[in-house]
């Protein structure tokens, strides 16, 4: 029967195992923020997805697969918040500025809490011998991350083993800032602490190597 404006259309059965991937996904990270990554198991996941347990296995053979899939989400969330971003001829305190408050969009969410307790908890329960399965998405965010910052702060007159330090200065402070807020909730802290790491980059992207 065909479909008018007034009738849904049908979902095929890949948009509905899109759609159930997604429902799960979604309740790992709500699980592991509320509950904590120790007490995210299957049947928690399935039961706030609304699914069986059968069907996580179905989508996932495992929970490592699950939270490997996590971490690949969540890192590809930073490099879209930074989609779209144009700063031919900004001055430095102009890039770190726009740095801070894109990366601020992914690493103040819900979704990067959550990933930082599974790279934590998943990695020293999960790893076995020989087999590290949250290495490659984090390689991959590695060198994404890299990229990013070189598009930002393409121009600037500081030499490359510098900016690299001062790369992982950022994302690590940045982390920790959002662990800071998981635990005080404070909304001017938080913009207080952003405020001195954007001080902070600015003093060591112009401080001479």
């Amino acid at each position: 029967m065909a479909t008018t404006p007034d009738t849904p259309a049908r979902q095929t059965q890949a948009d509905r195992s899109a759609a159930t991937r997604r429902r799960i996904l979604d309740a790992v990270v709500a699980c592991v923020e509320e509950e904590g990554f120790a007490r995210t198991t299957s049947q928690r996941i399935a039961r706030r997805a609304g699914v069986s347990v059968g069907a996580v296995q179905h989508h996932f053979m495992s929970k490592a697969d699950i939270l490997r899939a996590v971490l690949e989400e969540s890192f590809a969330e930073l490099s879209a918040a930074f989609e779209g971003v144009s700063l031919a001829g900004a001055t430095l305190e102009e890039r770190v500025s726009v740095f801070l408050e894109r990366a601020w969009r992914h690493y103040g969410s819900r979704r990067f809490r959550s990933t930082l307790e599974i790279i934590i908890g998943g990695r020293a329960s999960l790893q076995t011998a020989g087999s590290d399965w949250a290495a490659e998405p984090l390689l991959e965010s590695s060198v994404r991350t890299q990229k990013l910052w070189a598009e930002i702060f393409a121009g600037v007159d500081v030499p490359q083993e510098r900016q690299r330090d001062v790369l992982r200065f950022a994302f690590v402070n940045l982390a920790g800032i959002a662990m800071t807020e998981r635990f005080a909730r404070s909304e001017e802290q938080t913009r207080r602490q952003v405020g001195l790491l954007e001080a902070a980059l600015i003093a060591l992207l112009r401080e001479p190597s």
